[in-house]
């Protein structure tokens, strides 16, 4: 390894090794960067660590000490005498000043009723009844798993808004500028020129809205566009910014983008990361600096960051102005156009009022009181007294109605279950019971089941799924009983991450910022166990197919590889997430884009022309599985790319858009997608692809699929969580060891989708089972290097 890393090692069982050496594009597969470097579990206990200590150094500190009067503001008059107990949650509303004030002033007003403010909790999970913090209908997997949950429309208002330079408390959106440059201002249309692409449309919510589009010629790429001359003119505007995958980036997609999630392509991301020496090297603050060196670039930061060298830029909501800069004043009331809302959200049924005690307190927050309370903590602002009006007006709204056809149409797109495929089903024809697949594989390779000991006790796993929806399910169950007695299954649907199950099978689970397995990591200071215990199938819907890659069936290409779809694909980027840390291992350059047939020899109508890439909406599920096997993990998209949602016809069915995007591409010669691989037509092809260079150009078959020779392939996991230094639990490891041997993947083989691992799959998976993974402990930094750190930073 490169010099500067000294933490140690097990990477081969994606247990955490240590900060990234050199930094730098190695060229290197996911795969072959995750076994090197390991799965995040040091580097973000590192970050995290550092992120919760500085948050604790501010939560108890005033800020803004100057206290605006509150008399425009309505004051508190019980619409009614309440008991019981409301629960809210909210980090940040925890830890600040506000939590004391605000449970001491309303149980004041109710002396009936008890408030418990706590960190985290969840209105969808109903154990709270008031969840505060980020918009959750800006985090479509999260606003997904709460459609799942209640059958309902989130109920939202906005109660504070975020502060002007305190990190972590929401700080306003600023957008700055080189010291040099002559911009006298912008409009927020200019600013989705800048960081944006074309699109299809946006996301209101979970709705997919057409109405959001936009085409290229919106784009803005160099300074000339905004009106700058001489010298300035024809400059490429640099764009500086955090990773894609970031909440943050979420409500500047809402603010500036309409809600679409197309980037500009030659956006920089900078990603919290661990320095060699144990320390946090901070996103704003390292994005920030370097553009300071840079005459011609521009990053959305904060004004926590702000560094001799920058300038922030006054913001118009509209071409007519007026364009303000950014201040406590113009936060406060709200003229700045990139302000950031603290929001809560609660749980009310279609046609239905609020619970009278989620009312009274949702009032109460926005009444005099509790908005004095919010100025004093001095960090969030108030928000203006008309707008607190406006929201105490909402809170007599009934709950939304909900069309059953339209309530949680995209959710199996955006969020499918851990224990379902990578996609659902879109044919809505897959009948779970049948086998697809006659043909019987050889697996005298795979190793018989031979108990390794008796074990006993029962294993908790989840009642549907795929597995349980299956044969499969049941036969291995029933399989295995008979070579252990004393084993019985308790199945009910739940989380591992919750505690609820002790394995859960399906899909991969996502591994990104805030993804899935990172949240398994925050809450236990562990990764799970991750077992591949089958292979997807080669063309079933719904039953994680290999991905296909598809042209007009009159495109000559004969095959590409992996880097090619990248270059076709991707964008150029500064890193990728390589399991749940951002590596800069995984980057590549400009240069490796491929734009046009003609940069792959193709000498037909298209050489000249641009390669048209149709794509699902980069926040679908399947996007994420893409951008792991194919961009290294990375998540800067072609801004040329041309997205194709889940939609209603107009009988209300629902379209198929692996079938549409294998449509427009038999009807585009210039064109080209990803799909299942049952979807291609008569008008398209499927392309040979190589997992790298000199390698062999392979079709996607049964065969190709399971024997792993064609890249694109899925896989099957199975999670369960192994305490540190304990080997796994005895009954789960034998049941894997079952699932992995020549009867449990014959089971597998004979339901008729999924594919049986091969051999060298399965004992490579069953030697995970022996390992013991060692506590991951955050490194000690020498007391100056902490601090350092520290400055400054966000």
């Amino acid at each position: 390894m490169a010099s500067g890393c000294a933490f140690v090692v097990l990477a081969g069982l994606g247990i955490p090794v240590a900060a990234q050496e050199g930094k730098r594009p190695t060229g290197e597969t996911y795969q072959q960067i995750l076994d090197r470097l390991g799965d995040g579990m040091l580097e973000n206990i590192v970050i995290r660590g550092e992120h919760n200590a500085r948050t604790d150094s501010r939560a108890k500190k005033r800020f803004y000490t100057d206290l605006s009067t509150m008399s425009d503001y309505p004051a508190y008059q019980p619409r009614q005498q309440v008991s019981g107990t409301i629960k809210v949650s909210g980090l940040y509303l925890h830890d600040g000043l506000i939590k004391d004030e605000w449970i001491k002033e309303f149980q004041r007003f109710q002396p009936g009723a008890k408030v418990v403010i706590s960190q985290g909790g969840t209105v969808a999970s109903g154990k709270v009844h008031i969840q505060t913090g980020p918009r959750i209908n800006d985090r479509l997997r999260e606003a997904s798993e709460y459609e799942r949950a209640t059958g309902q429309r989130i109920f939202e208002i906005d109660w504070a808004t975020g502060s002007y330079d305190v990190p972590g408390w929401s700080p306003g959106f600023v957008i700055f500028v080189h010291k040099d440059n002559p911009i006298a201002h912008m409009t927020v249309e200019q600013l989705d020129g800048i960081f944006a692409g074309a699109r299809t449309g946006g996301w209101k919510g979970t709705t997919w809205d057409p109405s959001a589009a936009r085409g290229p010629e919106k784009n803005l790429r160099t300074w000339g566009q905004l009106g700058l001359t001489g010298e300035w003119a024809n400059q490429p505007i640099h764009i500086y910014g955090r990773p894609l995958k970031y909440n943050i980036q979420l409500g500047f997609e809402r603010k500036v983008f309409n809600g679409g999630d197309i980037w500009n392509e030659n956006t920089m991301e900078y990603s919290h990361e661990m320095n060699a020496d144990g320390t946090r090297y901070t996103s704003s603050v390292e994005m920030v600096k370097d553009m300071a060196a840079d005459k011609y670039g521009i990053v959305f930061s904060d004004m926590g960051s702000a560094i001799p060298g920058v300038r922030a830029v006054p913001i118009g909501a509209t071409d007519a102005g007026p364009f303000v800069p950014i201040s406590r004043e113009s936060l406060r009331d709200r003229s700045y156009p990139l302000f950031i809302e603290q929001w809560a959200e609660a749980r009310v049924a279609p046609g239905k009022p609020l619970d009278p005690l989620v009312k009274e307190f949702l009032t109460f927050m926005l009444s005099r009181e509790g908005q004095d309370a919010i100025q004093r903590d001095g960090k969030w602002f108030p928000i203006p007294a008309a707008r607190a009006r406006e929201m105490i007006a909402k809170l007599d709204e009934l709950g939304a109605p909900v069309d059953p056809r339209e309530l949680g149409l995209q959710t199996e797109m955006i969020a499918p279950k851990k224990w379902d495929g990578e996609s659902p089903d879109e044919t809505g024809k897959v009948n779970p019971k049948q086998a697809y697949y006659k043909k019987r594989f050889d697996l005298s390779d795979l190793p018989a089941y031979t108990p390794a000991a008796q074990v006993s006790g029962s294993i908790r796993m989840p009642a549907s799924g795929q597995l349980m929806g299956s044969t499969v399910g049941q036969a291995l169950i029933d399989a295995f009983k008979r070579h252990q007695p004393g084993i019985t299954f308790d199945l009910k649907d739940g989380d591992l991450n919750a505690g609820d199950v002790d394995l859960s099978m399906g899909r991969k689970w996502t591994t990104y910022f805030a993804g899935e397995f990172y949240d398994f990591q925050m809450k236990h200071e562990r990764s799970p166990r991750e077992i591949r215990v089958a292979t997807g199938s080669f063309d079933v819907s719904g039953w994680s197919p290999a991905m296909a890659i598809l042209v007009n069936r009159s495109n000559p290409i004969k095959g590409l590889t992996i880097k090619q779809l990248d270059g076709i694909f991707g964008g150029p980027r500064r890193g990728g997430w390589v399991s749940t840390t951002w590596r800069r291992q995984a980057g590549r350059s400009a240069e490796q884009n491929i734009r046009s047939w003609s940069e792959l020899g193709i000498g037909n109508i298209c050489a000249s022309k641009p390669i048209d890439v149709v794509v699902p909406p980069l926040k679908y599920h399947i996007m994420s599985v893409f951008e792991r096997k194919v961009l290294v993990g990375g998540n800067i998209w072609n801004d040329d790319a041309h997205e194709v949602p889940l939609a209603l016809n107009p009988d209300k069915s629902r379209t198929v858009p692996n079938a549409d995007r294998a449509r427009m591409v038999g009807n585009d010669p210039c064109a080209i997608t990803f799909a299942g691989a049952g979807f291609s037509n008569d008008k398209t092809r499927l392309v040979p692809i190589a997992a790298a260079d000199g390698q062999p150009f392979v079709l996607p078959t049964l065969e190709t699929v399971r024997n792993g020779s064609y890249p694109l392939g899925l896989e099957v996991y199975a999670y369960a969580d192994q305490l540190p230094d304990q080997p796994l639990d005895p009954k789960l490891k034998e049941f894997l060891r079952f699932v992995l041997s020549r009867e449990g993947q014959d089971i597998i083989q004979r339901d008729g989708k999924w594919l049986p691992l091969t051999g060298a799959m399965a004992r490579a998976e069953l030697k995970k089972l022996d390992a013991i993974i060692p506590q991951v402990k955050a490194p000690p930094v020498a007391p100056k290097k902490a601090a350092a750190a520290s400055e400054g930073a966000n």
